[in-house]
């Protein structure tokens, strides 16, 4: 079970999405004067918060105030006869429903912005123990996935609206990031040239473009001021950032059962010489993580805001001069071979 704020005014709105939520399990707590909603939540705690208003910006413009850690997502639940622009906050995660609905949509809505908050809180746990000299790894993801099955759902919901919510984090932490908007999209885009240049399966395909659309789900966890710092980060930030593989591929675990992907997420910035973040080297970094590390860092040292970007040709040098080192030898050639093809030359004679 789950504590959900309920923010709404409107009876007509609020009272079905109520009950659909405590016949799922969870408890309720109401927000009906949307102007002072930020004051429930404080006293309540929810885990979620769900909006049944007719405009975003009456809960919007309440100012968010200083959250501490990974605040509650907020699921906006509207009509299609109500304001259509996108909610949008850079401190806090922001999904939209519209009604009319079926319940296992709303509900599996609900239940996977729940699971994406818990996966954050508990791994924040974790890394405080670990700065205490707690051993964290290998005994936490055990721990969560016990947590997360915790409570039996009254409804069985369908896959959809976790994959939808899945991108939904992805888009969310690409307009916090440190990079041009479409990250992901020119990543994806990246990894694929290799993949046609390696000649891959289309299911191997599939799951290495997956994960290179949701590869930094994982940064949702960390603070904006550090992922759009500007000069070097500090010992301290360097940890927490580094910690956005494993959140990542814990997310996706979470939402979905493709261990696959998962494990792309996990191991996309280990380097051939075992300099990277979990130490595996070679053969040891499954071959779609390979792809993707290099996918990842030309887009990276192209589109950064924080650091001096390169230009096409130095990025490709880059490439070629720490191939074997820090990525894959074949998948620098794969992809500078696609981006640099080679002229086609006709005899005459």
């Amino acid at each position: 079970m789950a504590h959900v704020l309920l923010v709404g005014d409107d009876r007509d709105r609020t009272s079905g999405v109520k009950s659909l939520l405590a016949l799922d399990g969870h408890s309720v707590a109401m927000a009906k004067d949307v102007s002072r909603w930020r004051e429930d939540e404080r006293s309540a705690s929810p885990e979620v918060v769900v909006a049944a208003v007719a405009t975003p910006d009456a809960v919007l413009s309440v100012p968010m105030g200083g959250s501490r850690g990974f605040a509650p997502p907020i699921l906006f639940v509207h009509r299609e006869s109500d304001e259509a622009r996108e909610p949008h906050l850079e401190e806090r995660l922001v999904d939209r429903i519209a009604s009319p609905f079926a319940a296992e949509e709303f509900l599996g809505r609900v239940d996977a912005l729940i699971r994406v908050r818990r996966v954050v809180m508990h791994q924040e746990r974790a890394s405080d123990d670990a700065a205490d000299g707690i051993p964290a790894r290998g005994r936490w993801s055990a721990a969560l996935a016990s947590f997360l099955q915790a409570r039996v759902p009254r409804h069985v919901k369908p896959p959809a609206p976790y994959l939808e919510v899945a991108a939904a984090v992805a888009d969310w932490s690409d307009r916090r990031d440190a990079f041009e908007p479409g990250h992901p999209e020119r990543v994806t885009n990246f990894a694929a040239m290799i993949a046609d240049e390696f000649g891959l399966a289309d299911g191997e395909t599939a799951a290495l473009l997956r994960a290179a659309m949701l590869h930094d789900i994982g940064k949702v966890a960390l603070p904006i001021e550090v992922l759009r710092q500007k000069g070097p980060l500090g010992e301290n930030q360097m940890r927490m950032l580094r910690t956005h593989a494993e959140r990542g591929a814990a997310i996706l675990r979470a939402l979905d059962k493709d261990e696959v992907v998962a494990d792309t997420i996990l191991y996309h910035h280990e380097n051939m010489d075992g300099t990277g973040y979990f130490g595996r080297k070679g053969a040891m970094i499954p071959r779609a993580a390979r792809i993707l590390a290099v996918a990842e860092g030309f887009d990276a040292m192209t589109t950064s805001l924080v650091r001096k970007r390169l230009t096409f040709d130095a990025a490709i040098g880059l490439l070629r001069d720490r191939r074997g080192g820090q990525w894959d030898g074949e998948c620098v050639d794969a992809l500078v071979g696609a981006l640099q093809p080679r002229s086609l030359s006709i005899s005459l004679s």
